[in-house]
């Protein structure tokens, strides 16, 4: 469900492109779309306008509210959509129908239609906004990637991860960024394939963003001598190296003069 804002008129607001698509599903079928909201007057008429801010739009409809479906939850809201007085029912579907093939990326992509010289791709991702780019970054091909890769947009490195297009040498890559935060380690290291690459896991380990609940499992599978250097390397963070040494302990392995058991 989205979020839903209801004051004078009704504001839908969606998460990312995949939340809205999945909502308006059935939207062409029905005309309707339901939400969850303190419960409103059957009959009601409001403005309804849907928040795009991906492509910085929004589209304006009108709207009545329904009686709620059978058996509904009691905050379950449905309205019935028509034309408004500002866009159409058909502009809302275009959005979602481009959204859900993916020909908005290929708009983006093409020479401007104002005969203008064509962009290069880095041009082109400049004059994008955030969350083009992240959008973006979920189909980009190579010359794409490379280009996204330095962006410092956080969801921007998060849809390149889950681009299945993306090389392990990419990979290896953002592994050893030093902007990347939770989330992002957590889609490194749940992804077998890379976690079986040991250039992946070594960027990993030297990365100081690591959370030390997850260096266990970066560095389990290392070898002595490497654990070795991470236990006494300064340039590894406090945590990294607590893990290595533990490990390390468990190996029964000496660490300079001591021996740890």
């Amino acid at each position: 469900m989205p979020r839903a804002v209801v004051d004078k008129l009704i504001e839908i607001h969606y998460q990312s492109p995949n939340d809205m698509v999945g909502h308006l599903s059935t939207t062409a079928e029905t005309s309707e779309v339901a939400f969850e909201h303190a419960a409103l007057p059957a009959g009601a008429r409001y403005e309804v306008l849907f928040h795009i801010p991906w492509l910085g739009r929004e589209v304006r409809l009108s709207g009545q509210v329904m009686d709620p479906p059978a058996g509904a939850h009691p905050t379950t809201v449905r309205v019935r959509l028509a034309d408004g007085p500002h866009d159409t029912m058909a502009h809302l579907f275009d959005f979602v129908g481009r959204f859900r093939t993916g020909a908005l990326i290929e708009d983006i992509r093409e020479t401007p239609s104002d005969g203008g010289p064509a962009l290069s791709a880095e041009q082109r991702i400049r004059a994008m906004s955030p969350s083009l780019r992240a959008m973006l970054a979920a189909k980009a091909n190579a010359e794409e990637r490379v280009i996204l890769s330095r962006d410092a947009d956080p969801r921007v490195i998060e849809f390149l991860l889950k681009n299945p297009s993306i090389a392990i040498e990419e990979v290896r890559r953002i592994a050893a960024r030093l902007n990347l935060h939770q989330g992002h380690f957590a889609l490194l290291t749940r992804n077998p394939i890379w976690m079986n690459d040991e250039l992946v896991r070594t960027a990993l380990a030297r990365n100081p963003r690591l959370p030390e609940f997850m260096a266990e499992q970066v560095l389990l599978p290392m070898s002595s001598a490497f654990l070795r250097s991470m236990a006494e390397s300064n340039n590894t963070t406090a945590a990294t190296r607590r893990v290595a040494g533990k490990i390390l302990q468990s190996r029964g392995i000496v660490i300079g003069a001591r021996r740890t058991y």
